[in-house]
């Protein structure tokens, strides 16, 4: 069995600043500052990088899905964080590698290992339905939007997942025997500063 891919990691880099003072005027100063640093910290990564979720999804288990082509609603908010122009996608997805063991998408507050866990979806799995919603945004708008899709009944007995994540490129390409399909680009997390978000539709094997 193939070990599951890694989307492409960046570096983060750090940065350090020294401050020389003498004096005690220039020592209140100093920890004064380290105080004002310390209590105030940096706002939480929810608060700094555009942040997508889920309000509503139905239906929420696997087993919905095993009769046929299953309508689904996902009712979700994106609030951004910056100037955006591009797509919301809704998406159910199955892996033959991954499982609910693998990700953690029901973690509280952890909104970067849930889109961390979102990358590892999105390049573990293929698509079983979808839905694209053209976006426009700047830094403080919320939007609400609502998106509806069939999903296909999943081929195997692995892991089942809603992802709600964002793309700069939605292509619409003419397959050979008519008819179009969208191809979408996904947006990881490691590429820019957007908390994508997801659900385990299947349920743990350790439950």
């Amino acid at each position: 069995m193939t070990s599951p891919r890694r989307p492409p990691r960046t570096a983060v880099a750090r940065a350090e600043s020294r401050t020389a003072a003498s004096g005690p005027a220039a020592v209140f100063a100093a920890a004064a500052l380290v105080c004002l640093s310390g209590c105030l910290g940096e706002p939480p990564i929810e608060e700094r990088w555009t942040l997508l979720e889920v309000l509503e999804a139905q239906p929420s288990e696997a087993a919905a899905f095993a009769a046929g082509p299953t309508p689904v609603i996902v009712r979700a908010r994106i609030t951004y964080r910056e100037v955006l122009t591009g797509f919301v996608v809704a998406e159910v997805r199955e892996s033959d590698m991954l499982t609910a063991d693998d990700t953690g998408f029901e973690a509280e507050d952890r909104w970067l290992d849930v889109a961390r866990d979102v990358d590892l979806v999105l390049a573990n799995s293929t698509s079983l339905g979808h839905e694209t919603v053209a976006v426009t945004g700047f830094d403080h708008l919320i939007q609400k939007l609502t998106l509806r899709f069939d999903a296909a009944p999943p081929a195997g007995t692995g892991g089942l997942f809603l992802v709600l994540y964002f793309s700069e490129d939605v292509e619409e390409v003419e397959l050979p025997g008519g008819g179009e399909m969208e191809v979408i680009t996904p947006v990881f997390s490691t590429e820019r500063d957007i908390l994508s978000t997801g659900i385990e539709l299947s349920p743990s094997l350790q439950e």
